[in-house]
């Protein structure tokens, strides 16, 4: 098969230079929607095309770089990155085409969406782990601008705040990248920069850190593990987040919900996973991610209760709810895996409608306060019947996306985490709560005359919000499509963890 992963993520790079040298906003959005639409089409092509059978490796590409350092652009897909990379050309082009009507700088601001899109398909679909981390850190770039441009009033504290805590993680988990690939050249006598090449020789390694208080093995796990949890982020790591979406624009807000904070989902079952049984304390690590999951779970919930702004509280909502991801992970049952890796696709849908809902009442109202509004639905049907349907998604209604996957996570995850399960149906309650009095208090009831005369979303802001509820209702009826795939692939990796003693 031709090189189809390569020219997917060239395509938008060579959409997101032209773009830049546009000298019209709609020359600049024309451009944005075509080259991520192409790598749409080669996305589905590919996803159409997979074999949900298999676990490996799929539509595999190798190029040789810098054969001296053992550095090769190699791709391909599993059922770990083909839903992922599948999402993030699902998310990119109903952003370009929710944010059609930017002025400020479009060409620049389209550009750096299209970066964006380079990025996580990079980061989804590397096999080197010099290639990955190269775009593990170029989706920094494109946000950091993304928000200190076309942000709010406190962008340039907000940004770079972003920046600091996710580039900072990222460089604790280089430091551990390097010590597995020059532990593997003394090894082998040969520089080697492949993922599984790596994660394999991670069994390897021996000696002390610290005398005796953690093993190098282990210092290496939990390096790796920070450098994803923050970017999911987990607590305590996650007070850049709300910061970052509260001053976002709806279009940045959207990709970080979406498609950055799945990238740390992804690092746990693409590295984490596969060198748990070969750590030296694998029931402590699994403890830990447990509690990590649980603590994320309830904070994040308890905190999205109290927030006055909507945005913010489906900011906190998404802490919340990546935090099954983590817990599901941690069980290491095949379905609680699949069933973590079902909420992160179903997770990016909803949360795009969840932050467009936010950015549409910004823009219709002049306010996000949830107090501040009331009785919208009055005048602002269309958004007030798509916004429901994605609370409803996202506090888990059954037929929707998210029941299928917070269900697949909690029922299969009582089997061998049932107190951090129990403390998890807490955070159900009150996830329904906060939804539902958000909506009560914003939407329905009496309208607030302060807020003047209001006007519905724009044609192409309710096609977008549209088209991801169309997906969330379909993939909650039609989970298999992308579950079956997933669950080979967790049905693999819990194998392998069985194999090792870690697990019966």
């Amino acid at each position: 098969m031709a090189a189809l992963i390569s020219l997917m993520i060239l395509i938008p790079l060579i959409g997101a230079i032209i773009t830049f040298l546009t000298k019209t906003r709609q020359q600049a959005r024309a451009v944005a929607l075509l080259s991520s639409g192409i790598s749409l089409l080669i996305s589905l092509f590919l996803f159409l095309s997979f074999d949900s059978a298999s676990s490996s490796i799929q539509f595999f590409e190798s190029y040789q770089w810098i054969g001296s350092l053992g550095i090769s652009l190699k791709f391909g897909l599993d059922g770990i990155g083909m839903p992922l990379v599948l999402l993030s050309n699902i998310v990119i082009p109903l952003t370009v085409l929710f944010a059609w009507g930017e002025t400020k700088q479009a060409n620049q601001f389209y550009g750096l969406i299209l970066l964006e899109l380079v990025g996580v398909l990079g980061v989804f679909s590397s096999l080197d782990f010099f290639v990955f981390y190269i775009f593990w850190e170029i989706v920094l770039i494109p946000m950091y601008f993304l928000i200190s441009i076309w942000g709010g009033p406190r962008k340039d504290y907000s940004a770079i705040k972003f920046f600091i805590y996710t580039h900072v993680a990222s460089l604790v988990m280089l430091l551990a990248i390097f010590s597995l690939y020059f532990n593997a050249w003394q090894i082998s006598g040969k520089p080697n920069f492949d993922m599984f090449y790596l994660l394999e020789n991670y069994s390897l390694l021996d000696g002390w850190l610290l005398k005796g208080i953690i093993t190098v093995k282990d210092a290496i796990f939990v390096a790796l593990l920070f450098g994803f949890i923050v970017k999911m982020p987990a607590v305590p790591f996650h007070t850049w987040l709300p910061d970052a979406h509260v001053e976002a624009p709806t279009a940045g807000s959207v990709i970080l919900a979406a498609l950055l904070l799945k990238m740390g989902g992804y690092g746990l079952f693409r590295v984490i996973l596969p060198i748990l049984p070969n750590s030296d304390s694998p029931e402590i690590l699994i403890t830990l991610m447990a509690i990590i999951g649980i603590v994320s779970i309830l904070y994040g919930t308890f905190l999205a209760l109290a927030q006055r702004d909507l945005k913010k509280m489906v900011a906190y909502s998404s802490i919340a709810h990546m935090g099954y991801v983590t817990l599901g992970a941690a069980a290491l049952i095949p379905l609680s895996v699949s069933g973590a890796m079902f909420q992160q696709f179903s997770h990016g849908l909803i949360t795009g409608v969840l932050f467009m809902s936010c950015g549409v009442i910004q823009h219709g109202a002049g306010t996000r306060i949830i107090g501040d509004l009331g009785g919208i639905a009055k005048h602002m049907p269309k958004l007030a019947f798509l916004m429901m349907a994605g609370f409803l998604a996202s506090l888990g209604l059954p037929g929707m996306s998210g029941f299928i996957a917070e269900f697949l996570v909690l029922v299969n995850s009582y089997f061998t985490l049932p107190t951090f399960v129990i403390l998890a149906l807490f955070g159900i309650v009150f996830t329904a709560g906060y939804h539902l009095w958000a909506m009560q208090r914003a939407v329905f009831g009496t309208f607030n005359e302060k807020l003047g005369h209001i006007h519905d979303g724009a044609n192409y802001e309710i096609a977008s919000m549209a088209v991801l509820i169309l997906l969330i209702i379909f993939f909650g009826l039609n989970p298999n499509s992308v579950l079956n795939m997933m669950t080979t692939n967790a049905e693999h990796l819990v194998r392998f963890v069985a194999l090792r003693g870690v697990i019966t």
